[in-house]
């Protein structure tokens, strides 16, 4: 097969990753596969061994955008690629208006990285999604959950869809970074914006440092929140406790060298780091959204807390942290699991099974 991956602009975020993780892994099943950005210029790249293009659309123009719905279109219609996959943000939109308007044939496929009604905002909104969902011709939704809400607004997705998870790698043979001696470190892996919920887990540090002061909490990302973020630690006195580490481009050294990772997140589909963590063999404690309980059973490789209740998730993180027989417990599931069902190689082959029957 032939496949154009089209991602929103070469940045180190959870689609724009997966997408090209899994190209690599389509490419060793004998395919050819092309990466197009929307956003960016010619100059920039991934660090993937991959055919990389760019769109050169114009983000404030994406709606009207017209030099790129055809350049895109003559793109498709040179290559005469089977499967154009659109993977979430702007992409699915760019996608839908230039094969409404120019009408190339390749089997346009929606990679839903995310419950869709979390973003939609108005009646507007959501008959302009809709509109851009009709132009699909399958949906490939990362977790069970998020493919009922697609359905949800979108019924037709119903018989054009199913659900295809990400997927992570084996990373026993990893060096982890150096971690304190004494103190037990925490985790988070994501960009500081409001859906991440960074405030409220400030707040669920702060309760558990009044315990116990030997414990470290990691921030992996970056965004617009940092600042604020900043000055919340400061203003709560955990300042000392807490490290931002900005963007890095191997974030697993820093899982792998933490105790535990907590994402009170509001919104997510599934992230790829959660899976990297438990591939990491570390225990999570995650909020009940998107897929995540998919993914991460109570008791067994960590815990989902339903609500956004402190005292709960402190209490979750005291179980986890006090109790050595738990945490081996937990590890060994974790890994178990992600060995079984989510490593990167499996996780292509059930996409490329999919694309076959789309074509067919």
């Amino acid at each position: 097969m032939k496949i154009l991956q089209i991602i929103q602009k070469p940045q180190l975020r959870g689609a724009e990753i997966f997408a090209c993780q899994l190209s690599e892994e389509l490419q060793t099943l004998g395919h050819s596969i092309d990466i197009l950005y929307l956003f960016g210029n010619e100059n920039q790249r991934l660090e993937y061994d991959l055919n990389f293009q760019a769109l050169s659309a114009t983000q404030s123009k994406r709606f009207w955008d017209f030099k790129a719905y055809k350049k895109l279109a003559d793109i498709i219609d040179r290559e005469d690629y089977d499967i154009v996959q659109a993977n979430a943000g702007d992409t699915l939109k760019y996608a839908a208006i230039s094969k409404r308007l120019y009408n190339w044939k390749a089997k346009l496929v929606f990679r839903n990285a995310n419950k869709m009604s979390s973003f939609i905002q108005s009646k507007p909104h959501l008959w302009l999604n809709q509109f851009f969902l009709s132009q699909m011709d399958f949906a490939i939704s990362v977790s069970e959950n998020c493919r009922k809400d697609l359905i949800q607004l979108f019924p037709k997705a119903k018989d054009i869809s199913a659900t295809g998870t990400i997927g992570t790698f084996d990373f026993s043979h990893l060096i982890p970074y150096k971690k304190p001696v004494y103190n037990k470190v925490w985790i988070n892996v994501g960009s500081f914006v409001k859906e991440k919920n960074h405030n409220f887990l400030l707040d669920i540090f702060t309760e558990y440092l009044k315990e116990d002061q030997e414990n470290e909490l990691w921030l992996i990302g970056d965004g617009p929140l940092r600042n604020q973020l900043e000055e919340q630690a400061k203003n709560l006195g955990i300042d000392q406790n807490i490290k931002f580490w900005g963007y890095q481009n191997k974030a697993v050294a820093y899982i792998k060298a933490a105790d535990i990772m907590v994402m009170p997140s509001k919104i997510e589909g599934l992230p790829g780091v959660i899976l990297e963590a438990l591939s990491c063999g570390k225990p999570v404690i995650v909020s009940a959204v998107g897929g995540i309980p998919e993914v991460v059973h109570n008791d067994q490789n960590g815990y989902v807390v339903k609500d956004f209740d402190k005292a709960a998730y402190v209490a979750k993180v005291k179980k986890v942290l006090n109790n050595q027989n738990l945490r081996k417990k937990m590890s060994q599931n974790a890994q178990k699991l992600i060995q079984e069902e989510f490593l990167m190689p499996k996780i292509a082959k059930h996409f490329e099974s999919i694309y076959k029957e789309i074509i067919a």
